[in-house]
């Protein structure tokens, strides 16, 4: 039997949508099968819409390796704008929850359309600054959680750094349930850089969650600015994040877009 799933992307970090109510969790073996890019549909990961304890709308994550993820925040966007597309839910701020918790979304209109989505990651949860050895290397950076866990390493990627040396480090036994590794570049108190291997995954195009940790990370150096707009750039495009001195809650601001409906067999 065929099921029909919608694909949407993140600046390139893509991922098969698909309404999963009433439905046990998907097999492994199923979303490696669907992710994959030559024999799949191809995506970083399947987003499904689960019934949720007590109503409301619950993002459940799979991803491509057929782990499922605590949390993704460039999925979180595009999962609101496919409830607005697809679900009919109504384009106004939401809670959306997800087995990192509650999240809350607001959709942002354009010509009557969501365009861009704001989603609130909460604060980070800093542990101590770590140093992880991988073969002769030793790489230096911050250990937090931020729905997700992450490592952020604070310099550049060097070119061909991220895929050569990210699958040892997010599984390093230093993060017993693996981890995303984030290379900051800060280019100005308000602006940086940053490549992602992405744990489950591989490098991405994009990650909003990482993009956060790097952000978090470059305001508690003290080497980007709390309170303001901070222009994050990743391969696939650049997301707006800002670290309020209050609460410490990071925002995370980007596009989310359709790429195309279909009917598979696979799920």
């Amino acid at each position: 039997m065929s099921r029909r799933f919608w694909k949407y992307h993140g600046h390139g970090n893509d991922f098969v949508l698909v309404d999963h109510r009433g439905l046990p969790d998907i097999d492994p073996a199923v979303t490696r099968a669907v992710c994959n890019r030559h024999k799949g549909i191809g995506a970083d990961g399947i987003l499904a819409l689960i019934e949720a304890p007590g109503g409301g709308h619950f993002m459940r994550v799979f991803n491509a390796d057929g782990s499922v993820a605590d949390m993704c925040g460039n999925g979180l966007r595009c999962f609101v704008r496919w409830l607005v597309d697809v679900i009919e839910v109504a384009p106004e701020p939401m809670t959306i929850g997800s087995d990192a918790g509650d999240q809350r979304c607001i959709p942002r209109l354009t010509a009557g359309r969501v365009q861009d989505v704001s989603v609130n990651l909460g604060p980070p949860a800093h542990r101590a600054p770590l140093e992880v050895s991988v073969g002769t290397r030793v790489w230096p950076g911050h250990d937090l959680f931020l729905g997700n866990p992450h490592f952020v390493i604070s310099r550049g990627a060097a070119s061909g750094e991220a895929a050569a040396d990210g699958p040892a480090l997010a599984t390093h036994a230093a993060f017993p349930h693996g981890t995303n590794v984030e290379w900051l570049e800060v280019l100005s108190p308000t602006e940086a850089n940053v490549v992602i291997y992405e744990r489950g995954v591989g490098v991405t195009q994009a990650c909003g969650t990482g993009g956060a940790g790097a952000a978090a990370v470059g305001v508690l150096t003290e080497t980007l600015s709390v309170d303001a707009d901070l222009l994050i750039h990743q391969p696939g495009g650049d997301l707006t994040y800002r670290v309020e001195s209050t609460t410490g809650d990071v925002w995370m601001t980007g596009p989310a877009e359709p790429v195309f409906v279909g009917e598979t067999s696979l799920l």
